[in-house]
């Protein structure tokens, strides 16, 4: 009778493991094997370079505009026309506005933001070499903030007297889709000065706070008052930055010590709200 008691009491925790081990871990797993296959997937540094054409600089260029466009987008969704406004209304002849396509590295939702910032550190390392330099200002939008990121970094490792102005339009949050604040806590912190622009209306992540290292302008309702703008809020922020410089009215397009004291780094303005 005791060896059946005993026999009885394996079976019913042998049972009762593998109940749990069916009800609990089992459907488990399908989660860690794809969550680490995402993980190995976004870090993963393929390929070992990208081939994406580094924007030609004059030798007369003493400041370098470099325009950087968002997720899925191109350089002829705004950067060009920009470029374009800004050399025949902004720019002296020692200025010089360029642009970088990386359309087709863009477009993954998981590796868009990782391939920016190695994107962003390859032609950094390419740029520095323009020994001419004395300014970089890096106009990103979305995804795009993070090849900024990866410039600034590169460019101040290796010429740590340049100065680097970085602007961040609506920028996205996510690193590769998992560490969630990086780009609101890192970005801005390479750089001599760096503003942003966001849109609290929009729904990307990261887009609609401010960020850490920048003096951020919050434009959401300038663009209610805007009854000619038909675009999206994600899209608001290049819209309102692009006005505000080509009319002259951007404080941070080249700023003072007193545009830098009225706007301090780790603060935000709300614009377009009267008090």
């Amino acid at each position: 009778m005791a060896k059946w008691k005993c026999l009885n009491k394996v079976i019913y925790k042998r049972t009762v493991r593998s109940w749990l081990i069916i009800l609990f871990v089992l459907p488990g797993i399908p989660f860690v094997v794809v969550t680490l296959g995402l993980m190995i997937f976004t870090y993963f540094p393929w390929p070992p370079t990208f081939h994406v054409e580094q924007p030609a600089v004059s030798s007369r260029t003493e400041e370098l505009i470099i325009l950087i466009h968002g997720k899925d987008d191109n350089p002829n969704t705004w950067p060009n026309a920009f470029a374009e406004d800004l050399a025949q209304k902004v720019l002296t002849d020692t200025q010089q506005a360029v642009t970088v396509n990386w359309y087709v590295y863009s477009t993954n939702l998981f590796r868009s933001a990782n391939n920016a910032r190695r994107i962003g550190h390859q032609l950094g390392e390419s740029l520095a070499d323009n020994k001419q330099l004395k300014k970089v200002h890096l106009i990103a939008h979305s995804a795009g903030s993070f090849m900024a990121y990866g410039f600034c970094e590169t460019l101040k490792e290796i010429s740590p007297d340049l100065f680097v102005q970085t602007t961040y339009l609506d920028p996205l949050g996510p690193y590769s889709g998992f560490q969630w604040d990086y780009g609101t806590e890192h970005f801005g912190s390479c750089a001599d000065i760096s503003d942003a622009y966001i849109d609290i209306s929009d729904n990307v992540p990261g887009s609609n706070v401010p960020v850490k290292n920048t003096h951020t302008f919050d434009v959401s309702a300038l663009r209610m008052l805007d009854k000619a703008y038909q675009g999206t809020a994600h899209m608001w922020p290049i819209q309102y930055y692009r006005k505000a410089v080509l009319s002259g009215q951007l404080p941070f397009w080249a700023p003072g010590e007193d545009v830098i004291k009225e706007f301090p780094t780790k603060h935000h303005t709300i614009l377009g709200v009267k008090d």
